[in-house]
C-alpha cells in the first residue's frame, strides 16, 4: 500500500542517518585522543536552528504519512452477550467458530451491501484478521478461558486502498450479524411458488383444509414469537399478537364462513361421485374407531366398578420426605389410571362422532346440489384471493420475525469500532520526533570529528 510505504520513508531516512553518523564517529574517533573526543561532544551545539528545522520538517512529513496510513486501519470488537456464548456455543447450541466472522459468505455479503467496486472476496478477506480479545492458556488449567469477545482488524492493501476503512469494518460486522441470524437463529423461509399445490386438481373441501393448515402454521409461528417478545413493536407499529389476531379473523371469516359456506351451499366439487365415495369410506373407518373407543370406554368403567368403595377412598403408605422424616402419604391406585383412560376414550368417541356428522353434512349437501358453473367460478376467484392474502400474511410474519431477530442480535452481538485516535497519532509523532532529534544530534557530532 502506498501510504504504508510513504510512512516508512521518514523512518528509513532517520534510521539511515543515525547508522551513518554512528559509523562515522566510530571510525573517526580513532584519529583523536580521549580528551579531544570528550571536548568534541561538549563543544557541539545540540539545540541549533538546523537541528530544529530538520526535526520539525521530517516529523511533519512523517505525521502526514502516518495519518494517511492510520485511515486505512480499523479495529472492531465483537462481543457475544447471550448465555450459550460462555460455553463456546451458538444460540442454537452448536459449536461457535470465530473464523465465521470473516468467512467467505460474510465478506461476499459485505461487498454486496457496500457495492464495493474492483475488489474480490479473496482480496478483501486477506485484509482482515480475527482473534480472541483475551487469550487463554491451555498449559495451565487455572488459565483456561472461553472468550466471548473477538477482535476484528482491517488493514487495507493495494487492492482495497480506495475503500473507506471504517465503512468496510462496519459492513463486515453487519453482514456477520445477518449471517448469524440466518444460520443459527430463526429459520426464515421464502415463499416458493413451486411448492404450492395445483388448486385446479384438488377438491374444493380439500382446498379449505389446506388453506386452514397454512393459516394455522402462520398463527403458530406468530404465537411462538409473541412468547419470546411480547412487547416487541415492529417498524410498522404492530406486534406479533396484533398480526396474529388479524390472521385469525381472516381465517374465520374468509375461509370458514365465506369459502366453506359457499362450497357447502352450492355443493361444489370437482368430481362429486368420487368425493362422496371417499367421504363414505372415511366414515366407515371412523365408525370402526368409534366402536373400538366405545368398547374400551366400557371396559374401563367395568374395571372401575370392580374396585371396592372403601379401597378407593384413600390409600396411605409410609414414606419419608427430603429431611428423612417418615409420614403417611397418599398414593395412586389402579382406579386413578383407569379413570384417566376412560376420559380419553370418551373424548375419542365424541371426536369420531363429530367427524362422521361433518362428513354426512357434506355428503348431504353434495347429493342435493345441482351443477352451477357460476358458483365454481366464484369459488375459484375466492380461493385465488385467499391464497394471495395468505402469501402477504406470510411475508408480514417473516418480516416481523426478522426485525425481532435483528433487534435481539443487536443486544446479543455488540460491536464497537475504533480507529487510531488523535492522541495515539500525536504520541507516535512525538516518539518519532525524539528519534529524529537523536539522529540529528549524532550527525552534528560526527561532523566535528576530523577525517585524518
Amino acid at each position: 500500500m502506498i501510504s504504508s510505504l510513504l510512512q516508512k520513508l521518514p523512518l528509513a531516512a532517520v534510521g539511515l542517518l543515525l547508522v551513518i553518523s554512528a559509523l562515522t564517529i566510530y571510525f573517526r574517533s580513532k584519529n583523536v585522543t580521549k580528551s579531544e573526543f570528550v571536548k568534541i561532544f561538549k563543544s557541539t551545539r545540540l539545540v541549533g536552528a538546523g537541528i530544529l528545522i530538520f526535526v520539525i520538517l521530517i516529523s511533519g512529513v512523517f505525521g502526514v504519512f502516518n495519518h494517511m496510513k492510520a485511515k486505512h486501519s480499523v479495529t472492531a470488537v465483537v462481543a457475544l452477550n447471550y448465555s450459550e456464548a460462555s460455553q463456546a456455543q451458538n444460540s442454537n447450541g452448536t459449536r461457535y467458530n470465530m473464523a465465521e466472522i470473516i468467512c467467505d459468505e460474510v465478506v461476499e455479503k459485505a461487498i454486496e451491501m457496500g457495492a464495493f467496486e474492483n475488489v474480490t472476496v479473496k482480496q478483501l478477506k486477506n485484509c482482515l484478521c480475527v482473534y480472541p480479545y483475551i487469550q487463554g492458556d491451555v498449559n495451565d488449567k487455572s488459565n483456561y478461558h472461553i472468550s466471548t469477545e473477538f477482535v476484528v482488524e482491517y488493514h487495507a492493501s493495494k487492492h482495497t486502498d480506495h475503500l473507506d476503512a471504517e465503512n468496510v469494518i462496519t459492513l463486515i460486522t453487519s453482514a456477520y450479524k445477518d449471517y448469524y441470524i440466518e444460520k443459527y437463529t430463526d429459520n426464515f423461509s421464502v415463499i416458493n411458488e413451486e411448492d404450492k399445490p395445483d388448486y385446479s386438481t384438488m377438491e374444493y373441501m380439500d382446498i379449505v383444509t389446506y388453506l386452514n393448515k397454512e393459516t394455522t402454521s402462520i398463527l403458530n409461528y406468530l404465537y411462538g414469537m409473541a412468547e419470546k417478545g411480547p412487547s416487541f413493536v415492529t417498524k410498522n407499529n404492530t406486534t406479533f399478537h396484533a398480526i396474529a389476531a388479524k390472521i385469525h379473523q381472516f381465517k374465520e371469516t374468509q375461509i370458514e364462513q365465506n369459502l366453506k359456506s359457499l362450497i357447502l351451499q352450492h355443493g361444489i366439487a370437482r368430481n362429486k361421485g368420487n368425493y362422496i365415495d371417499r367421504l363414505s369410506y372415511q366414515n366407515k373407518n371412523t365408525d370402526f374407531d368409534k366402536q373400538r373407543n366405545n368398547a374400551s370406554f366400557g371396559l374401563c368403567n367395568r374395571a372401575i366398578d370392580m374396585y371396592s368403595e372403601e379401597m378407593t377412598r384413600v390409600v396411605l403408605v409410609p414414606t419419608w420426605d427430603e429431611s428423612g422424616k417418615y409420614y403417611m402419604g397418599r398414593t395412586k391406585v389402579g382406579i386413578d389410571e383407569l379413570s384417566v383412560l376412560a376420559t380419553i376414550f370418551s373424548d375419542n368417541v365424541a371426536s369420531n362422532e363429530k367427524e362422521i356428522m361433518d362428513n354426512n353434512l357434506v355428503i348431504g349437501k353434495m347429493q342435493g346440489a345441482t351443477a352451477n358453473t357460476s358458483a365454481n367460478a366464484e369459488a375459484d376467484a375466492l380461493i385465488a384471493s385467499i391464497d394471495e392474502s395468505i402469501d402477504n400474511f406470510t411475508v408480514e410474519a417473516i418480516n416481523a420475525g426478522r426485525e425481532y431477530s435483528n433487534y435481539r442480535m443487536n443486544q446479543c452481538i455488540a460491536v464497537s469500532i475504533s480507529g487510531t485516535s488523535l492522541f495515539g497519532e500525536l504520541k507516535t509523532i512525538v516518539i518519532f520526533a525524539f528519534l529524529s532529534y537523536i539522529a540529528a544530534c549524532v550527525f552534528a557530532v560526527s561532523k566535528k570529528f576530523p577525517k585524518a
